[in-house]
């Protein structure tokens, strides 16, 4: 569609809608209108052009849903919200307003910005999950975020490029019961700082919420304390967790395990790929984040080092034995089996020791229609009218 189309029909149906200026900024999966409007507001007009792209938009739409004008009060920034959709031509078009901003990622120094995004983050965070209706966007408990990173560890381990100090640093992670006793709230998803738009002076818009869940904080927190230095990752959890009023003492602690666990995932990529280049980029990475975090107290995750084991038996004080006859034939001494590298054992998640607090199921609703359901309400005429099934507008 041309961007004269797009826009014609999006003034014709939203009322009100005013358009002084308009540029084509169409992609390969998008037919898409960039307009500004008299009141200096930004919209755009968009039309899918393939099934993938329609379900982000429904996702985002969903989103931008319970993120109503008086939420985004609350938040205290901005987010893309859907003005009106519809059918032209068997085309879906849909209308939105966009959230304005320079992206974070375009700045020199983003440490000035720090202080905004931890209050954004944590007014997101702090959201009753309540105003999330059913099946909005997808719901993740602390088990399924243990399960999820303890998969991703063992995938990698499959690639044996993992420095092995690295496996061991995760595998307490994922046992550390305390680590993932947090409760779920609404979160992002996917905050990369080209998501994150600013004035110059504070955080004003968050984009890009295809993403979204309920679930781990510590997801949102990951990408910004992972390509900060470690002294100033601290202070931005520290301005965060100040900002909430909640015991998850650990979530900074998670945020580092789970972008370091990012690079893992990253490698399985490469590796799948076949992308050998990508592949040794991928264990620089990991060899020089196993560098800095050795013996480093500001990137612990708080995990207790394991004991070492100790192939003495203890003689009591009062016993004459003498320290040769401390080696005993029969000590219960446990001795682990050896594992090859490609038969590391797995954490068992069904069956382990490992503390997770499930919450109980959030409060929830009928969820509203999605842009599929709301602006195709005629698909039972259509069908009656077509004895064959078919749809006169049935989108891609």
């Amino acid at each position: 569609m041309s961007p004269i189309m797009l826009t014609a029909w999006a003034v014709a149906e939203i009322p009100g809608l005013q358009i002084e200026g308009y540029r084509d900024t169409s992609t390969a999966d998008l037919d898409r209108v960039t307009c500004r409007t008299s009141e200096g507001a930004v919209v755009s007009i968009t039309s899918p052009l393939n099934a993938e792209t329609a379900q982000t938009q429904d996702r985002e739409h969903r989103v931008g849903q319970f993120l109503s004008a008086g939420v985004r009060e609350r938040l205290g920034f901005n987010v893309p919200h859907t003005l009106g959709a519809g059918v032209l031509n068997k085309r879906r078009i849909v209308v939105t307003e966009e959230a304005q901003g320079q992206p974070l990622s375009q700045l020199r120094d983003v440490r000035p910005l720090l202080p905004s995004l931890a209050l954004a983050l944590s007014s997101l965070h702090s959201l009753p999950t309540t105003i999330v209706k059913r099946d909005a966007v997808p719901t993740k408990t602390a088990l399924d975020s243990v399960r999820e990173a303890a998969g991703a560890i063992d995938r990698a381990h499959q690639t044996t490029q993992v420095p092995s100090g690295l496996l061991d640093r995760w595998d307490a992670a994922i046992e550390d019961k305390e680590l993932w006793q947090f409760v779920p709230t609404i979160t992002h998803g996917n905050l990369e700082f080209d998501s994150i738009l600013t004035d110059g002076e504070s955080v004003v818009s968050i984009i890009n919420w295809a993403d979204a869940c309920v679930g781990d904080p510590a997801v949102d927190l990951s990408t910004v304390v992972g390509p900060l230095a470690p002294e100033v990752s601290a202070g931005f959890v520290a301005d965060y967790i100040a900002h909430r009023s909640n015991n998850d003492g650990r979530v900074g602690q998670r945020a580092r395990f789970l972008s370091e666990l990012s690079i893992a995932r990253w490698l399985v990529h490469c590796v799948d790929a076949g992308d050998e280049k990508a592949i040794a980029d991928a264990v620089s990475m990991l060899n020089s984040l196993l560098v800095s975090v050795a013996d480093n107290p500001t990137t612990s995750l708080g995990a207790s080092k394991a004991k070492p084991v100790n192939l003495l038996v203890d003689v009591p004080a009062h016993s004459s034995a003498s320290p040769a006859d401390a080696f005993v034939d029969d000590a219960p001494t446990r001795v682990a089996p050896a594992h090859s590298f490609g038969e590391r054992p797995s954490v068992d998640l069904e069956h382990s020791e490992v503390g997770v607090t499930v919450p109980h199921e959030v409060d929830s609703v009928i969820v509203d229609s999605t842009l599929v359901e709301a602006f195709f309400t005629d698909e039972a005429e259509a069908k009656s009218d077509n004895p064959d099934g078919s749809r006169e507008d049935e989108i891609l």
